[in-house]
């Protein structure tokens, strides 16, 4: 019979924020009568500037090996010492880099007491492939896939699953079913709330939404949002930011959302994601400032129609300013732009500058990107045709996260000129964007350049 039950949340989350996931956990845990403790990583990483060991070339010699949870002792120094006795303990893996810690933290826990099951999930798990999969979990028994939180953990307690060579794969579809209990947890200024996953489009060539674990479009009831909003609200009065978790929404679904924030008088700050459609209106605008939105993050990518075209957006230039100008008289706006994306020739790239330079008056923040190539991705699957060259062991492009346990393909271009072409359009970018950009996101890049030009900088175990 189980007890007793530990909850281990992401390092790489801020302090500032609850992470959402372990609201879910910990109301699981307290449905099923198992007392819990709660051990609070978070803040331990910066995931804007992870240490270096966190990064590996991707010919490393633990490059997709259990051994690096055996061997690199270095990850001790962000654990805790002494193990908790736990009859379960439950890991929420945010990012990558959580992988590392929590493996690292399941041999040790296994070692002071060896009957603990252990189980993992969360959102960097869910984007990985079977051999990955198979790599994580020979240090938990359990690796968990989906949403449905209760679920999975009943499945793990049950010891259900699909066995593969002796480890546990849990997989459920469907939408979170259980209703969090957030007066288990202190509630922070900052927090996510679960308004359903998926993307309404999952088209975009850089984007593996539809090839995901659970790659079903859902938008959660909008009372039933409005509800937890409201509960937050009471529960803290002073919340800064609630962020809603869609990656997207209908024109429909966000109408609904924002209607019943207002009908039911919720004040609570809270901010969205959205794809910048050709829907946006300033009404929408309105109902959004009525019903406590703040800010909207628009996922532009890029303003070139051309470009537009070779990542599959399924908007152009125009309607995107539309989006921005529209909104912005009712909410702040951020608005995101990925770089060194393939086949872009410099004539676009300065009519994406002379865009750019237009929208600023109406925008609050920048945040440029570099493109990750995700495996389950039009990118990752056909390189060839957009000029990508995968696995590339010198001149990467993008970071290499955690050994090979992240879904993003070490990659660089076919022809080195295109990325030349790329560092230019930077220098001209960061000079006119400089106060809408903060500054961790140009030290990636200039990171990444140098790198590109200096070849690849390897961490050792």
């Amino acid at each position: 019979m189980l007890n007793k039950g530990l909850i281990v949340s992401s390092p790489t989350c801020e302090r500032d924020k609850t992470q959402t996931s372990l609201l879910y956990l910990a109301t699981a845990l307290n449905d099923l009568g198992i007392e819990y403790d709660l051990l609070d990583l978070s803040g331990t990483i910066n995931y804007f500037d992870p240490p270096s060991e966190f990064i590996s070339p991707c010919d490393s010699e633990y490059w997709l090996s259990s051994r690096v949870f055996h061997e690199a002792s270095w990850l001790d120094h962000y654990l805790p010492k002494d193990a908790v006795e736990s009859d379960v303990v439950l890991y929420s893996a945010l990012f990558s880099p959580d992988i590392l810690l929590h493996g690292r933290h399941s041999l040790n826990q296994k070692k002071h007491y060896p009957e603990t099951k252990t189980i993992i999930g969360g959102s960097a798990i869910s984007c990985l492939n079977e051999r990955q999969l198979s790599i994580i979990a020979e240090v938990f028994d359990y690796v968990c896939i989906g949403y449905d939180v209760m679920e999975l953990i009943d499945g793990a307690l049950k010891n259900s699953g699909s066995p593969e060579n002796g480890h546990r794969l849990i997989k459920v579809s469907g939408p979170v079913k259980i209703q969090p209990d957030y007066k288990l947890l202190d509630i922070n200024e900052f927090l996510t709330v679960y308004s359903g996953h998926g993307c309404n489009w999952g088209k975009c060539a850089f984007c593996n939404s539809a090839n995901v674990s659970v790659p079903k479009y859902y938008v959660r009831p909008a009372g039933e949002i409005a509800d937890d909003l409201k509960t937050i609200s009471k529960l803290n009065g002073n919340i800064k930011d609630i962020m809603l978790s869609s990656d997207s929404f209908t024109k429909e679904s966000l109408t609904d959302i924002g209607a019943n924030l207002k009908q039911r008088s919720v004040k609570a700050p809270y901010n969205i994601m959205l794809r910048g459609e050709r829907w946006v209106s300033k009404e929408l605008g309105k109902l959004l400032s009525d019903s406590g939105c703040t800010d909207v993050f628009i996922g532009a990518e890029s303003l070139n129609d051309e470009i537009l075209k070779t990542i599959n957006k399924g908007l152009n230039a125009e309607a995107l300013t539309n989006a921005i100008r529209t909104l912005s008289d009712y909410v702040k706006i951020i608005v995101g732009l990925i770089l060194f994306i393939p086949g872009a020739t410099e004539e676009q790239l300065d009519d994406q500058l002379s865009s750019i330079e237009n929208i600023l008056p109406y925008v609050d923040s920048i945040e440029p990107e570099i493109l990750s190539v995700v495996q389950g991705t039009a990118f990752a699957e056909h390189p060839e045709k957009y000029g990508i060259r995968l696995w590339a062991t010198e001149r990467n492009i993008n970071d290499s996260w955690c050994y090979g346990l992240s879904p993003d393909i070490p990659w660089t271009f076919s022809n080195s000129g295109d990325a030349e072409i790329w560092f230019k359009y930077y220098d001209r970018l960061r000079n006119l964007t400089q106060d809408f950009v903060r500054p961790h996101y140009w030290d990636s890049i200039d990171y990444v350049r140098l790198r590109f030009q200096m070849g690849e900088i390897r961490s050792v175990v």
